[in-house]
């Protein structure tokens, strides 16, 4: 049986992958309370503590040469407790599935935004960051733009230094999404390829791949468990009838594989 039968289900897959994300969360909850501070009391925090390890299971997928994984995973995080403050319970899904596709955003995003062409020293990266931080501060004190000099003052830098740390975004990736055509376009056509959109099906696509994550290297058996139990939605009696086996039998396959795809799903 191929992966790609064993997943193709909607509210099924919505099911297990939200089921394997609720257990792989058990794994950040004892040393990561803390993160559930950040998202404020009440059902934001809670959400954020019971599911980290949905976070982090996103931020290894989205694991990539030259970037440090802990940003990655703190990137994750934040979109969590962004995706916790907005959802709304009752709005007609589960909050697995409003979740997903606005941490994975929230990391992909990051991920193009840090890309670099050429990357600079450490040091000036740093203090592109504090200039950044500073102006926008100064813009807010002051109601204008802020001088060389002043962002100079604000960061402990010398005017050239703050000129030469803000020209470090030329050594930025191109954020646009999809290349121009030939036709050539105008500056508001231009800019619409940069505003993230959810394309449709993009959560679907996102729960397929964490079920075909966690389900990798399985045998055949367990591929076929998992498509009657959460494709064709059989239950435990009703498998044990088409395998020929007793439903304690059944539990305890279903069992083991789940305890499987959960512990893969963390790792």
């Amino acid at each position: 049986m191929s992966e790609s039968a064993v997943i193709e289900s909607k509210g099924s897959l919505r099911l297990l992958a939200g089921d394997l994300a609720e257990d792989a969360a058990q794994a950040g909850r004892a040393s990561e309370g803390a993160a559930g501070e950040g998202a404020g009391s009440g059902v934001a925090g809670a959400l954020v503590v019971e599911h980290l390890g949905l976070a982090d299971a996103l931020a290894r997928r989205h694991r990539v040469p030259g970037h440090d994984f802990e940003d990655i995973r703190q990137v994750a995080r934040m979109g969590l407790v962004m995706a916790a403050q907005r959802y709304r319970e009752g709005a007609g899904h589960g909050f697995v599935q409003f979740a997903v596709p606005t941490i994975a955003g929230t990391i992909k995003r990051y991920l193009r935004d840090q890309s670099w062409v050429v990357r600079p020293p450490r040091s000036l990266q740093e203090l592109r960051l504090g200039v950044k931080e500073a102006r926008g501060r100064l813009v807010q004190e002051l109601g204008r733009e802020p001088s060389l000099a002043e962002l100079g003052e604000a960061t402990g830098a010398s005017p050239e230094q703050v000129a030469e740390a803000r020209s470090v975004d030329a050594a930025m990736s191109p954020a646009a999404i999809e290349p121009l055509d030939s036709s050539g376009e105008g500056e508001g056509e231009r800019t619409a390829h940069l505003v993230p959109v959810v394309e449709a099906g993009f959560e679907q696509v996102e729960l397929r791949q964490m079920v075909a994550c966690a389900l990798e290297g399985a045998s055949e058996q367990d591929r076929l468990l998992v498509k009657l139990r959460f494709v064709d939605e059989m239950s435990q009696s009703e498998i044990a009838a088409e395998l020929g086996v007793s439903q304690m039998q059944v539990s305890r396959l279903l069992r083991r594989l789940l305890d499987r795809m959960r512990r893969k799903m963390a790792a």
